[in-house]
C-alpha cells in the first residue's frame, strides 16, 4: 500500500460514481458533504476509494427505496474522519461490536439474498488499520446507522 496525500474530493466523488447505479434504481439520494477546509488524509487512494465504495454500495443496498446518504468528513484529534450516514433500518446493537468480522452477517437469509460474501466490512477494517486508521459504527434500529473511518492526516 502506498502512503501518500489522499483527495477525499476526488475520491468521494469516484465512489459516488461508482455506487450511484444501485442507489438511482432505489431511488436513493447520496450527498457529499465535504468541508472545502478538509485537509487531505494520509493513505492509498486506491484503499480509501475501495472503503468508501464498500460502505456507500452497503447502505445503498440494505437502505429502503428513497432512503438518503450522507458522505460527510471533518478533523477530528488530529486525524481526517470520514462518515457514511445512512436513513435506512439500522442495526440492532447486538450485532454491532461483530459487523467487521469476516463473514458476519445480520440476517443470513436476506444477506444471501440481496448478493455479498460477508467479507465487505471485513475488507473496510483491514484496509483502514492497514493505513494506520480505525474503523466504527453507530446506529439506531428505524432511524439508520453511521459507519465512520479516521486515517492520519497529511
Amino acid at each position: 500500500m502506498k502512503s501518500e496525500p489522499v483527495d477525499l474530493d476526488a475520491v468521494a466523488a469516484q465512489a459516488v460514481a461508482l455506487c450511484r447505479e444501485r442507489a438511482e434504481s432505489k431511488r436513493i439520494r447520496i450527498t457529499v458533504s465535504l468541508p472545502e477546509t478538509l485537509p487531505k488524509a494520509r493513505g492509498d487512494t486506491t484503499a480509501v476509494e475501495r472503503v468508501l465504495t464498500n460502505l456507500i454500495e452497503n447502505a445503498a443496498k440494505y437502505g429502503p427505496e428513497a432512503a438518503t446518504i450522507v458522505v460527510d468528513a471533518g478533523e477530528r484529534d488530529g486525524r481526517v474522519e470520514v462518515t457514511v450516514t445512512d436513513s435506512g433500518p439500522g442495526i440492532e446493537q447486538r450485532h454491532l461490536s461483530r459487523l467487521f468480522e469476516r463473514f458476519y452477517r445480520v440476517d443470513p437469509g436476506r444477506s444471501r439474498e440481496m448478493g455479498g460474501t460477508g467479507l465487505g466490512l471485513s475488507i473496510v477494517k483491514n484496509l483502514v488499520e492497514a493505513m494506520g486508521g480505525e474503523v466504527g459504527v453507530e446506529s439506531t434500529p428505524g432511524k439508520g446507522s453511521t459507519f465512520r473511518f479516521s486515517l492520519p492526516r497529511a
